[in-house]
């Protein structure tokens, strides 16, 4: 019997709101670069579909930077900055992912003037390398 009275008063919320804001127990977050893919649950482990997902900056919480809706699956995906702390509210369930930092540029070529003056500059070596002595 206490165990029936504990479970009602656990689940009364779920049952009384009728929504599955009120059951959202699970925030799972994954950080991808710059995108943050989150996954909300329900108590019973089936997806929460339609709830609204609260992104902010961790070091300016009370400022929301997204609102955002997940789909039948549960899942959002959020494109954030690089480098920064997020705190994302789903429901009752809070969670917190750090962003890497942004990867280094790509190796770009100087400008092809620049390469072909050090690719004459380098033919002067074999040339000089090469060339015959004068008999005196």
């Amino acid at each position: 019997m206490f165990i029936k009275l504990v479970l009602g008063l656990l689940l009364a919320p779920c049952l009384l709101l009728g929504s599955a804001v009120a059951c959202a127990q699970e925030l799972q977050l994954l950080g991808d670069g710059a995108l943050i893919i989150g996954v909300v649950s329900n108590a019973d482990g089936s997806p929460a579909a339609d709830i609204a997902v609260q992104i902010a900056e961790a070091s300016q919480p009370q400022t929301t930077v997204a609102i955002l809706q997940t789909d039948a699956g549960g899942t959002f995906i959020y494109t954030g900055n690089f480098s920064t702390n997020y705190q994302i509210t789903a429901g009752n369930t809070r969670g917190s992912i750090t962003l890497p930092e942004a990867p280094p540029e790509p190796f770009t070529w100087p400008p092809i003037y620049i390469t072909l003056g050090a690719l004459m500059l380098l033919s002067l070596i074999p040339a000089r390398m090469l060339r015959r002595k004068e008999v005196s």
